[in-house]
């Protein structure tokens, strides 16, 4: 005789309420063996099973409905091979989905942290953040790249160039400068600052790119022209 159990002890065993029990028979998802004959519902080893097979497809973010056929087609693996393909395209998307949603939620949090308020209204000034953030980041990678290519450039040219001899050395140090020259008027173009103190984000000239201390992930050393605060201030994009 097969061993039988309450919804109350199929519901401890699955660790789910007795009402999930409750509504899964309703739904017709999972109908009890028998019933008592006080009309008390009685469920198997089997039914434990489907219930726990439910709870696993419930938390891979199947539907109700989707569980239900699953279940009436668990001996059709091509079908079963479907259904898991195109539920795992739906969770990309929904983790997709999430990233772009806390992407944009870093952005408010760094405007409040930065400017004290929020000021962004609406999602298409969040998405225009967004891109210009993006650009700020590819700025930053591209600046460094150009440096160490510099510094590579400059280490190895000048002893070739000493070695050459002539005028070798000095228009070698003249495109070096002009390098220079050029890897700052790009930084300056792509970064502005936000002062710590005043929140204000303003920008800064050519020679005062190229001269000011640079700190690395601290910013530049520079004095803010609201406050005239002076002090490491963090790189951001442009207006």
């Amino acid at each position: 005789m097969k061993e039988m159990f309450t919804t109350g002890e199929t519901a401890k065993k699955c660790d789910v309420s007795v009402r999930t029990i409750q509504y899964y028979d309703k739904e017709g998802l999972l109908k009890p063996s028998e019933l008592s004959e006080g009309g008390r519902r009685l469920y198997t080893e089997e039914d434990l099973t489907v219930l726990k097979c439910i709870c696993l497809y419930k938390a891979l973010g199947f539907s109700l409905t989707e569980i239900k056929t699953i279940i009436n087609e668990n001996s059709n693996k091509e079908f079963f091979q479907k259904v898991l393909t195109e539920q795992q395209k739906r969770l990309d998307e929904k983790i997709n989905d999430l990233k772009e949603s806390k992407e944009k939620l870093k952005v408010i949090f760094e405007q409040l942290k930065e400017t004290g308020d929020i000021q962004v209204k609406s999602i298409d000034e969040v998405n225009n953040i967004l891109i210009k953030k993006e650009k700020q980041k590819k700025t930053d990678v591209m600046t460094y790249i150009f440096l160490g290519c510099y510094v590579l450039i400059a280490l190895g040219g000048f002893p070739l160039a000493a070695s050459i001899g002539g005028i070798s050395p000095i228009i070698f140090a003249s495109v070096i400068f002009i390098l220079l020259l050029a890897l700052v008027y790009y930084h300056k173009e792509n970064s502005a600052y936000t002062c710590s103190s005043c929140h204000n984000k303003f920008t800064i000239g050519f020679l005062k790119d190229l001269f000011s201390l640079n700190g690395g992930h601290n910013g530049k050393y520079l004095k803010c022209p609201s406050c005239g605060k002076r002090g490491w201030l963090k790189e951001t994009f442009k207006d």
